[in-house]
């Protein structure tokens, strides 16, 4: 196979090229983003090296050469695929919240359509288990959210739902932001702390102990607790970009281990990890028409 080709392939694809060409594959089941990349950098260093020495005019006919372009191909295609799964599960996640945000925060509910509300909400509740199998931590929030739709009278226009392996992603991500989360309760606290309390005690010190040691003690404290704010910060904005960046590739099958070990690679190899499944989601059943007639909630869009 030509290099030109392998923009068509995915890594899976890929992989399976590597396999029939050199015999051996990747095993991208246990690959990471921390181990694709330093593998990815050992072979860009095999192809540096190639290209500056006197063999770079005949490197298409350098069996080594050439293995580690493909190799090259696998990995950088695996992270494309890796940063562009990443994107539809924020994307979906975003429209999750926007649903559910627009829906429950909009203008408040006329006394009927409150009722309304509720009705439909006990009908749905029937149906609170597909709702987290589609949506996970928000499916709660998503069925009231319909309800309070359907209340208006409005058309449900559900956001695209999640799968089985997103929804476990999207709770560790959520997980992840709650670290970042909880450090910024703390960078809060230190503000109230630094802006509030200390200037209101420092007055009273004035009052009752006196200028100069109320001085010393603003001085020393306002220097700790700027110390405080700024590592909560650094910490608060480490956590949020890692929480970025939590989501994981997508569970995959287990790995035959019928392929010859691969040649001069420090990560473990194997047989190729299967795609993940496509199979269709199942639909998600219609409202109770006891509360006022099938209000149609449709079918989440596939990544």
């Amino acid at each position: 196979m030509f290099v030109k080709e392998f923009n068509n392939l995915s890594a899976s694809e890929l992989n399976q090229q590597l396999a029939k060409v050199y015999k051996w594959q990747l095993n991208l089941n246990s690959l990471t983003e921390g181990s694709a990349s330093q593998m990815l950098a050992t072979m860009q260093n095999k192809l540096a090296t190639i290209r500056k020495s006197s063999q770079v005019h005949h490197a298409e006919r350098n069996p080594n050469y050439m293995e580690a372009v493909m190799v090259t191909k696998v990995l950088e295609t695996w992270k494309n695929e890796m940063a562009h799964g990443r994107k539809i599960i924020a994307e979906k996640l975003q429209a999750i919240d926007e649903y559910c945000m627009t829906q429950l925060n909009e203008r408040e509910l006329t006394p009927t359509e409150l009722k309304k509300r509720e009705h439909f909400a006990k009908a749905l509740k029937g149906k609170a288990g597909d709702f987290e199998k589609r949506y996970g931590k928000r499916g709660k929030d998503v069925m009231y959210a319909t309800a309070t739709k359907m209340a208006k009278n409005e058309s449900v226009n559900l956001p695209p739902a999640l799968t089985e392996g997103e929804i476990e992603q999207a709770r560790v991500t959520m997980a992840a932001r709650d670290l970042a989360d909880t450090v910024q309760d703390i960078v809060t606290k230190i503000s109230d702390m630094q802006n509030e309390q200390l200037p209101a005690l420092v007055s009273a010190m004035k009052d009752e102990i006196g200028m100069d040691q109320a001085n010393s003690f603003n001085d020393s404290t306002k220097q700790v607790l700027q110390g405080l704010l700024d590592a909560a910060n650094n910490a608060r904005d480490t956590l949020d970009n890692a929480a970025r960046g939590v989501y994981s590739q997508p569970t995959m099958g287990e790995p035959s281990s019928d392929m010859a070990a691969a040649p001069d690679m420090n990560e473990p190899v194997g047989g190729e990890a299967p795609m993940p499944p496509r199979d269709e989601e199942p639909d998600l059943a219609t409202a109770d028409s006891a509360v006022g007639g099938p209000a149609e909630l449709g079918r989440g869009k596939r990544a």
